[in-house]
Formats: C-alpha cells, sequence, structure tokens
C-alpha cells in the first residue's frame, strides 16, 4: 500500500470522526469538550505553520479548533506517524509546531500522536532542551495502536465507531506482509463485520472506504475482491458502490491488463462487473473510468448506457401516462 493512500485514509476519517476519535482515544480531553458547540478545521493555519519545517519531510497532520466547556477555543494539532521506525528529530518537530501556532496565531495546542508502527518501545511523548537549569519543555499525548493488539475484544464490543477504526489499522499492520490472497480475507472479514453493527449507511460507506485504502490488493485481486463485497451487500440487502468509486477514480486497473483478465472472467464475475458498471453510470462516472474498474470494453459500457436510457424512457412514459 502506498504511504499517500494510507494518509488519506487517517485525513478522511479523522475528519468525519473527531469526536468518536477523542472521546475513545483521549477520554480526559473529552470532558473538557463542548461537542454541541461546532468544531473546525484550520488546514489553512495549519499549512502556515507547517511551511519551511526544518526537516521538508512530508507529515500528516491535522488542526482543529473546537470549543471548551469553559467557553475558551483550543486548537488540537493531531498528527498520524506512519512510517513505522523511530526518528530522533520528532519530538523536535512536534515541538516546533506547537511554538510556531502560538507565536504566529497566540494560540497553544494540544498535540495529539497516533503512532500505528510496530515497535512497541518507541513511545515519543516530550521535548526538552535548555542549560543549567534553564529549559523548555513540550509534552504530547500519544496514541499507540499496537496497545490494542490483545484488546480486539474489547473493541469489538464498544458502540463507539472509532474503536472499528482502531480494529481495521490492526488488521493492516498484521498483514502487511502476508500473501495477496490471505489479505483479501481479512478484508473482507473486517467488510463483512461492518454490516453486522448496525451502522447507518455514511457510517459503513467511511469504514469501508478506509479499509480499503489501508489494505491494499494487487491489481488482478481487484475485481475478485469487489464480487466478495458485492456478495456482502446482497446479502444485508445494503448496495454501497463508494469503494469501487474510489477504485475507478483514483487507483484504478493497468490497462495492459485488461485483455487477459478479461479473459479470464468466468460468467458470474462477468455479470459482477455489468452491476458495477450500471452503477458507476448511473452515478456519472466518465467512461474511461468505468473501463479500468470494471475491464468491460468500450462497447460493452455504451450497451449499458442504452439498456439504462431506455429504461429511464419507459418509466417517463408510464408517468406522463398515468397523469
Amino acid at each position: 500500500m502506498r504511504r499517500n493512500e494510507e494518509d488519506s485514509a487517517w485525513k478522511q476519517v479523522l475528519n468525519g470522526y473527531l469526536q468518536d476519535f477523542i472521546e475513545y482515544c483521549f477520554p480526559e480531553l473529552n470532558t473538557l469538550i463542548d461537542w454541541t458547540q461546532h468544531w473546525v478545521s484550520l488546514d489553512q493555519e495549519l499549512q502556515a505553520i507547517m511551511k519551511g519545517n526544518i526537516s521538508g519531510k512530508q507529515l500528516l497532520d491535522k488542526l482543529f479548533k473546537v470549543k471548551l466547556l469553559n467557553g475558551l477555543e483550543q486548537w488540537i494539532l493531531i498528527h498520524i506517524e506512519v512510517q513505522g521506525r523511530s526518528e530522533q528529530e520528532f519530538s523536535e518537530r512536534m515541538f516546533i509546531y506547537s511554538y510556531r501556532s502560538y507565536d504566529k496565531y497566540k494560540q497553544p495546542i494540544v498535540s495529539l500522536v497516533i503512532l500505528t508502527d510496530k515497535n512497541l518501545k518507541w513511545r515519543p511523548n516530550s521535548f526538552k532542551i535548555g542549560l543549567a537549569g534553564s529549559y523548555i519543555k513540550s509534552k504530547f499525548l500519544i496514541l499507540k495502536i499496537m496497545d490494542y493488539q490483545n484488546k480486539k475484544t474489547e473493541l469489538e464490543m464498544s458502540k463507539n465507531i472509532f474503536a472499528n477504526v482502531i480494529l481495521a489499522q490492526l488488521a493492516a499492520i498484521e498483514a502487511k506482509n502476508w500473501v495477496p490472497t490471505k489479505r483479501k480475507i481479512v478484508k473482507v472479514t473486517l467488510i463483512r463485520r461492518l454490516f453486522t453493527l448496525g451502522l447507518n449507511k455514511k457510517q459503513i460507506e467511511d469504514l469501508l472506504t478506509f479499509i480499503d485504502w489501508l489494505i491494499g490488493l494487487p491489481r488482478q485481486l481487484e475485481l475478485e475482491y469487489a464480487n466478495d463485497v458485492y456478495a456482502i451487500e446482497e446479502t444485508f440487502n445494503m448496495p454501497y458502490v463508494t469503494t469501487f468509486e474510489r477504485l475507478g477514480m483514483e487507483r484504478g486497473m493497468e490497462r495492459g491488463m485488461e485483455q487477459g483478465v478479461q479473459q479470464g472472467l468466468n460468467t458470474g464475475s462477468q455479470k459482477r462487473a455489468q452491476e458495477i458498471a450500471k452503477r458507476m453510470l448511473a452515478k456519472g462516472f466518465d467512461e474511461n473510468d468505468i473501463v479500468e474498474m470494471t475491464l468491460l470494453s468500450k462497447t460493452e459500457i455504451k450497451l449499458l448506457q442504452n439498456e439504462i436510457n431506455r429504461q429511464i424512457i419507459i418509466v417517463s412514459n408510464e408517468c406522463v401516462s398515468d397523469e
């Protein structure tokens, strides 16, 4: 899986479930926040703070403004470290962002760090510099995903949606070096579980997309994975197209594979590909994106579009007749 995909997954889930994240992972901080007041994402302010960072490293950070119960505003910087190894400059970097935010905006920051690496001993939580008794120090709060490795039952029983995010990240860490077919089984198992939790449509779509981004599969398994997920959706009568929209729009299939893969599709897979294509057509996706996702030919796509158009005309005529 590419780093930018994991970044995108975390950014999206934090934007959608900030309250759930803080409530589940940082309960002491949660008791201070007034969640009846709207919180704000501060992307422009974060860019100004990060401008010219000393390491030049591309970082995954989110900055939010919340209202506290005492009526004051508080900025919260959330950094997700996904590189999987210790870094000497990490604590200093967190310190720099804290003092820059205060210097530029006169706003102190509560810094939260999510560590997704496997090194249980690496727990950076402070930075201190000084001499002869004079010093400055910065502390930040950390969430080590691997700390939940032996708490999966607790995660599975939790009503907080972010427990499922942690379960997915744990699965991604564990499955990173597994063979692709085993990763696909893990991925499908996680998604099947989502449909048993009583979540609403948006929550399922968001978590499905998060899992899809987090656990990568080789191109040749993507359509097989799509078939498995659609089978689950049909079982629960809850059809969603979100994950496959992303596959078509952002990942896509290598065109060079088209002929070989298409020849290998059985009747069931061909029918499933047509169902995916119809849903994407109904959503207004570009023909080329649909070809890349489903491996159907442009001629087949046009025939499906014509079929949809005929159905629309029939429905329109019936409505006119009823009037």
